[in-house]
């Protein structure tokens, strides 16, 4: 397997966001106009003091759904994004929920000072992190005393990992698509970037907790969350997939 450069795996990547920003978009909107914002809701800030306006961060925003449940709930909302056609679709999904967020394109790096924010979100994202380690410090030192960082993600790419892995996914995509469900039909080559991505190899939520207990953080991770955020068709389409939130807590 050839391998890419960092620069190359993010070029990559932001190449296939380009082209799935639309039908990404329309997902997250479907899950901010029905049932599931509430559910969404009540997973993320149930582990949140909501006692004053907070200044939330939401890395990787994509179409803005993160961004908009918080700026909805009243509170100081920056979001960011490396694409900048899933940031014009959450410019776009924002002033249709009647918010104002501020929204930035970023790049590898976040541009923010230490010690900014009170909460920081994030959805999907940490999977492709190129240096997970530097990055996730970096994001940890944007908290304020007693912030609290959130990210969901899942092993979306627990296949790639050996055969005995790639058997049980076409077993279970079968599954998936014989009880009507479609997957987005270019997605082999974003398995091509995976493939180069250090966290495609972690066992998580593991990795995480091992990870933060070693930078000194206070860290609870929390499996298993399909059945409380995904509508009955969705739990269909994403069973090889547990979602897990990781909280990452600042010491005072």
């Amino acid at each position: 397997m050839q391998m890419m450069t960092k620069n190359e795996q993010e070029q990559s990547m932001d190449a296939y966001w380009d082209e799935r920003s639309s039908s990404y978009s329309e997902l997250n909107r479907g899950q901010l106009y029905n049932g599931q914002r509430e559910a969404w809701e009540n997973v993320i800030f149930s582990h949140v003091k909501e006692d004053r306006k907070l200044k939330v961060l939401d890395i990787g925003t994509g179409p803005g759904f993160f961004a908009i449940l918080a700026a909805l709930r009243g509170h100081e909302v920056t979001a960011v994004d490396m694409n900048e056609r899933m940031l014009l679709k959450a410019k776009e999904n924002a002033r249709e929920a009647g918010v104002s967020i501020q929204f930035q394109q970023v790049g590898h790096m976040l541009p923010f000072s230490e010690e900014s924010f009170d909460l920081i979100l994030s959805r999907d994202v940490t999977w492709a992190l190129t240096c997970p380690e530097e990055q996730l410090k970096a994001w940890a030192s944007l908290l304020k005393i007693d912030g609290k960082l959130l990210y969901f993600d899942a092993e979306w790419n627990y296949h790639l990992k050996n055969k005995e892995s790639l058997e049980h996914w076409e077993k279970k995509k079968k599954e998936i698509e014989d009880a009507g469900i479609l997957f987005y039909p270019k997605a082999k080559a974003l398995d091509e970037i995976a493939k180069t991505l250090p966290m495609t190899y972690k066992n998580r939520p593991a990795w995480d907790l091992e990870f933060w207990n070693t930078q000194g953080y206070l860290c609870q991770a929390y499996e298993n969350l399909n059945s409380q955020i995904f509508s009955q068709e969705e739990q269909i389409h994403y069973q090889a997939h547990p979602v897990f939130l990781v909280e990452v807590s600042r010491k005072p």
